[in-house]
C-alpha cells in the first residue's frame, strides 16, 4: 500500500515566471499537429478498458492520472520506441490501464514551466524486459515523425486539456521520469525547457527532484521555480 503525503514547496528567485493561460500561451507550448491515428480525437477519463491497445495519447494531470509511453509487447525500450502505446493509472483516453501493483512509488511536481513525474515500480508488468535500462521518448525522435510515432501528450495543469508540443519521458524496466513543457517566457522556450538530448546522462541529471519517493505518493507544488537546471 503507497502511503499519500502531500509536500508544498515554496520556492522565492528573483526571475519572473511567465504564467500559462487557457489562451494566448507563447510561441512553440501548444502542438499544433493532428492527434495521431490510433489516438480519440481529444483526452477523455472513463474509457473502456482495453489492454492491447494501441492508442498513443498520454495525459499528465496528477499524482494519480497520468499516463506513460511503454511497448505494446514484450520488447526492449530502444527496439520499440517508434510504436509504443499509452498506458494510464486510470480508464481514459481509450488506451490501457497500468495493471495493480506496477507502481510502487510516484511524486508529481507542479511549476509554472512545467509539471513532472517520477516514478518507481514492475515496469515489466508494462512489458519492458527485467534489466532493460530503457531509453528516451519524446515528440522529436531520431527522424522528427516523434517517439512513438503518432504520440500525443496533454494537461490540463492550466486549466483545460491542452495539447503540448514538448515533452520527454525517461524509462526502463523499474524507474521512469517524464517532464510535459507548459509554458515559456523571452529567455526559455518550451523546447528548452524539455531538452530532449541528454538521455545518457539519466533521470536525475535531466529532471532534477526528490528521488527517495519509492513507497510513497507525494505531489509538489513549486512557485517560480529555477526555470532551467541545465545549462
Amino acid at each position: 500500500m503507497i502511503s499519500a503525503t502531500y509536500l508544498v514547496l515554496f520556492l522565492s528567485l528573483a526571475t519572473p515566471a511567465v504564467k500559462a493561460q487557457q489562451t494566448g500561451f507563447p510561441p512553440g507550448v501548444i502542438a499544433t499537429g493532428p492527434e495521431g491515428p490510433t489516438n480519440p480525437p481529444r483526452p477523455t477519463l472513463g474509457t473502456p478498458i482495453n489492454q492491447t491497445s494501441m492508442a498513443r495519447l498520454v495525459t499528465v494531470n496528477s499524482v494519480d492520472d497520468f499516463c506513460l509511453f511503454a511497448p505494446p509487447n514484450l520488447e526492449e525500450i530502444g527496439d520499440s520506441e517508434t510504436y509504443e502505446v499509452a498506458w494510464c493509472t486510470k480508464p481514459r483516453n481509450n488506451a490501457r490501464v497500468i495493471p495493480d501493483g506496477t507502481l510502487t512509488g510516484v511524486t508529481f511536481l507542479r511549476t509554472d514551466f512545467y509539471v513532472q513525474v517520477i516514478g518507481f515500480g514492475n515496469f515489466t508488468k508494462l512489458n519492458i524486459p527485467q534489466g532493460d535500462y530503457g531509453g528516451e521518448l519524446d515528440p522529436h525522435g531520431q527522424y522528427g515523425d516523434g517517439n512513438p510515432i503518432g504520440g500525443n501528450v496533454t494537461s490540463n495543469i492550466t486549466g483545460s486539456d491542452q495539447n503540448f508540443a514538448e515533452w520527454m519521458l525517461y524509462i526502463d524496466y523499474n524507474q521512469f521520469c517524464m517532464r510535459v513543457c507548459t509554458n515559456a517566457n523571452s529567455t526559455y522556450s518550451a523546447a528548452d525547457m524539455c531538452w530532449h538530448e541528454l538521455d545518457e546522462m539519466g533521470c536525475e541529471f535531466v529532471m532534477p527532484a526528490d528521488y527517495n519517493v519509492n513507497g510513497t505518493l507525494s505531489h509538489v507544488s513549486f512557485v517560480n521555480p529555477k526555470e532551467k537546471e541545465i545549462n
